[in-house]
């Protein structure tokens, strides 16, 4: 009779269980796939309604040139080389398009959740992976910094590669993991200065936590590192250039607190404001944060005070070093670079999350951070860098003799000339011995970069002079310009997207003659 049962048991019994565990354990990957099915939709949400920045017209024109051509006009700008030249590839199949630079950013976020969960599974295990990407989603910079044709997302990406390999690294010392961590590092350091940076300290806890276990495995990290320095070698020339132009003119203001805070308090925002659901995401943050670094000093489990002090390091080491560099040289340390170092945010109240034992309290704070989360990034999708396009369908319609343009402001350039289909025009941009160091203006070739008027007007000639409403920026080029022409009209054109957005001037002049 037992042989019996017995043999009905493992015939009819233990397939389903079989069945039911492996169901179980595929839950959570179902969960996820459809976590990134709807971070994919969120985050293409609206995707083009502002048009491009200065920022993103000067990637949408790098990547129109040759590949030769693109590195000798990247030495010019601020930043490593490659994020450009990966999304030229990308843009030599599906062409250059506000829509197709500012999917690649999108790619960068999904990239970042993917690496989160899959990798993720190794270090919070695999509900916690899971935690951590729905976090992820839930934080405002990264949705609208998907939205931007920069590098930000993808740097965002190779430090989360950077942190979870340093951490399986230290507890695991395989190879695999720390030729991961290598590539990772080379990532960031190529795509962005800050998460550069984050990958320096990085790397520094990293051999400064073998050392102190007196783990061998310190070796294979060092040799490693000097392998890491000597592929980043080349970039260090440029990268000394580029801080010499640095120290000598650069538009990021000086650091002061209220910067400093605001490093802790944008990844929450609605792009650069505050809103109420930001308030709260900000306090839940942090007060989980608070409780969870009291927690490890109490409790110290070796792996979550492990994963918790690297995250810190990564994030914190980073705003505190670009600070001392502030306040001793040239100010560099500006919110929006955070971005690059942002994940690390959400790490301490993943770890909270994670060991809540009772059901709902977990429910309810997830479910809170998320609720807010979304409802601040779908707030900041309907945000507008300015009326660049209105601009140039206003002198087509209202100022149809005008065919010349000259730029007060650099940030008008690239922009405009994303919509000259519209009007046709030529552009100039007015240089002084203080704007020259915008080297980077040589990126867009339908720009003429002159310093007098008399270089490209005959007197008499009806040209616009374009400017921000309300940006100080080179105002003395444009009291020179007005002191030597006729001012026929001037026009506030309002950006219809957004009521408090950029608004744009544009002067209509004769010119007069003279110098």
């Amino acid at each position: 009779m037992g042989l019996i049962v017995q043999n009905l048991t493992s015939i009819l019994i233990m397939p389903r269980m079989k069945t039911l565990v492996k169901l179980n354990a595929n839950k959570e990957s179902v969960f996820f796939i459809f976590i990134l099915i709807f971070a994919t939709v969120f985050y293409l949400f609206n995707i083009t309604f502002s048009d491009l920045w200065f920022d993103e017209s000067y990637t949408a024109a790098l990547v129109r040139h040759s590949f030769s051509d693109m590195l000798g006009l990247i030495k010019n700008d601020f930043h490593p080389p490659l994020y450009f030249y990966v999304l030229k590839v990308f843009t030599f199949f599906i062409g250059v398009s506000p829509f197709t630079i500012r999917l690649f950013s999108v790619i960068g976020v999904l990239s970042a959740l993917v690496l989160g969960y899959i990798t993720g599974q190794r270090v919070f295990g695999k509900r916690g992976a899971l935690y951590f990407c729905l976090l992820l989603v839930a934080l405002p910079m990264l949705e609208s910094y998907s939205h931007f044709a920069r590098m930000y997302t993808w740097a965002a990406f190779s430090i989360t590669g950077v942190f979870l390999y340093s951490y399986l690294f230290m507890t695991t010392n395989k190879i695999r993991d720390l030729a991961l961590l290598s590539l990772f590092s080379i990532m960031s350091a190529y795509i962005h200065n800050f998460s550069l940076i984050g990958a320096f300290w990085a790397n520094v806890f990293v051999f400064i936590y073998l050392l102190f276990k007196r783990n061998k495995a310190w070796r294979t990290h060092f040799i490693a590192v000097m392998i890491m320095i000597l592929i980043y070698l080349p970039w260090t020339y440029i990268l000394i250039m580029h801080l010499h132009k640095v120290e000598q003119n650069y538009w990021i203001p000086n650091v002061s607190w209220h910067v400093i805070f605001s490093c802790y308090t944008q990844p929450f925002a609605q792009n650069f404001v505050s809103i109420w659901t930001s308030f709260i995401m900000i306090f839940i943050v942090f007060i989980l944060t608070t409780f969870t670094i009291i927690r490890s000093f109490v409790k110290h489990e070796n792996n979550q005070w492990l994963i918790l002090t690297l995250s810190l390091v990564i994030f914190n080491f980073t705003v505190i070093s670009t600070a001392v560099i502030s306040l001793l040289s040239q100010p560099i340390l500006y919110p929006r670079y955070i971005m690059t170092v942002v994940t690390m945010i959400m790490v301490p109240p993943t770890l909270f999350i994670m060991n809540i034992s009772n059901k709902w309290p977990r429910v309810t704070l997830l479910g809170i951070l998320i609720c807010c989360g979304i409802y601040t990034s779908f707030k900041s999708s309907f945000f507008s860098f300015g009326s660049y396009k209105q601009s140039m369908e206003f002198l087509a319609a209202k100022q149809p003799d005008v065919k010349k343009v000259v730029h007060i402001q650099e940030i008008t350039t690239g922009p405009l000339l994303e919509h000259n289909e519209v009007a046709h025009l030529t552009h100039y941009w007015f240089q002084t011995d203080k704007t020259q160091v915008y080297s980077n203006m040589d990126v867009f070739s339908d720009l003429h970069q002159v310093r007098t008027l008399d270089e490209f007007l005959k007197k008499g000639e009806v040209f616009s002079a374009v400017s921000f409403l309300g940006l100080p920026f080179n105002g003395e080029v444009l009291d020179r310009i007005l002191a030597q022409s006729e001012l026929l009209r001037s026009d506030t054109i309002w950006d219809n997207k957004e009521g408090s957005g950029v608004q744009i001037l544009l002067y209509k002049l004769r010119y007069r003659g003279g110098q």
